[in-house]
């Protein structure tokens, strides 16, 4: 047996992270709620944006006609008109806590994809390169 000293550890909790609500804003006029904003938002909900366009905020809106659709994709391209009109650039992301009456989303820096390095292009040979030179010359490849 071995005398390992489990007060010296430090010790991480790895259960799963509480999911974010968030909101996805897309360059073809979708405004969409995931999952977890879905379940935690009343069906009627009036959507004000501040002028900025990086705060949103959510209200329930009993009065309100309109129900927030099962796929949580808002069609109104006056909502993203209004975003991109601000100068943010599509397709943007909030993220989405509760604060007193309302649901806040706050506008989160925009994520760069790395792309794999361009492969290098292949080398022809000398005597190949001359071979299609002479027919671009005598009329072009065929």
């Amino acid at each position: 047996m071995s005398n390992i000293n489990f007060k010296e550890f430090i010790w991480f909790d790895l259960s799963p992270k509480p999911p974010e609500m968030m909101i996805n804003v897309s360059e073809t006029g979708g405004f969409t709620f995931n999952r977890p904003a879905r379940e935690a938002l009343p069906s009627h909900i009036k959507i004000g944006i501040l002028p900025d366009g990086r705060t949103i905020c959510i209200v329930e809106d009993p009065a309100s006609r309109y129900a927030l659709p099962k796929s949580g994709t808002v069609t109104r391209p006056e909502l993203v008109e209004h975003i991109n009109s601000a100068g943010i650039v599509l397709p943007a992301r909030y993220i989405m806590r509760r604060e007193d009456n309302c649901w806040v989303a706050e506008l989160q820096a925009p994520t760069t994809k790395k792309r794999p390095p361009a492969k290098n292009p292949r080398k022809i040979s000398k005597s190949a390169e001359e071979s299609i030179l002479k027919e671009l010359k005598d009329g072009g490849l065929r």
